[in-house]
């Protein structure tokens, strides 16, 4: 017991100064290794706050699409016809229809006019006259600036495009030829009316052929 007491009463020489250094070391260490957790915690801090500020949809922005069947390659259903498909009730997987008018699905080369993605391609006019589709963007937020994009053609060249969106008219194209044309437009999520719903119909004489219209896209 004595070495024992003695060590636990010497307050000087060799072990005052190794237990002096060694508590150093410690408290130091402590303090490094509080600055560098410290360091981490703020940068996850300030990168969460910044996830949390960004609009959401930057995190979605990566999407494939926007749109449900944009390119209306889903004909799952449909009737068949030499020209294309369409259903008795006239509707379109996807879409609503806006007016009631048969919807019609062609095949990629009808009329002269290659889809511009995929197999098929919509007509804008059906038997007996121009039809109209909408659809709601999914998770389109109030304020934020969307893209909508969209390729047209008109082998008759007497055909146009509408497209609204919430109710209003924003975007009007005229195709010509039988190439299909990329065109784009901007707008805001929950302008017009709120519904955030896009919609877009044929123009042009009653004449069993319209504008086609394809890989219509809405990208933030």
């Amino acid at each position: 017991m004595l070495p024992v007491k003695s060590f636990l009463n010497d307050t000087s020489g060799a072990v005052t100064v190794d237990w002096v250094v060694l508590t150093a070391g410690l408290v130091g260490l402590g303090l490094a290794a509080s600055a560098v957790v410290s360091a981490g915690v703020g940068d996850l801090s300030r990168d969460i706050d910044d996830s949390l500020s960004r609009d959401l949809t930057m995190v979605s922005r990566f999407d494939m699409n926007r749109m449900s069947n944009a390119s209306f390659e889903d004909i799952e259903g449909m009737l068949a016809a030499g020209w294309g498909f369409y259903n008795a009730n006239g509707s379109v997987a996807g879409w609503n229809n806006i007016n009631d008018l048969r919807a019609e699905i062609t095949h990629s080369g009808y009329q002269g006019v290659t889809a511009a993605d995929g197999n098929y391609m919509l007509d804008l006019e059906a038997s007996p006259g121009n039809i109209m589709l909408g659809q709601q963007v999914r998770g389109a937020i109030t304020g934020q600036t969307y893209t909508l994009t969209f390729s047209a053609a008109d082998p008759r060249n007497n055909n146009g495009v509408e497209v609204y969106w919430g109710g209003d008219l924003i975007k009007t194209v005229n195709p010509t030829g039988t190439n299909m044309q990329s065109y784009s437009v901007q707008f805001q999520g929950g302008a017009g009316d709120g519904s955030n719903m896009l919609m877009i119909g044929g123009t042009g004489p009653r004449d069993n052929v319209g504008a086609y219209i394809d890989n219509i896209e809405v990208s933030s």
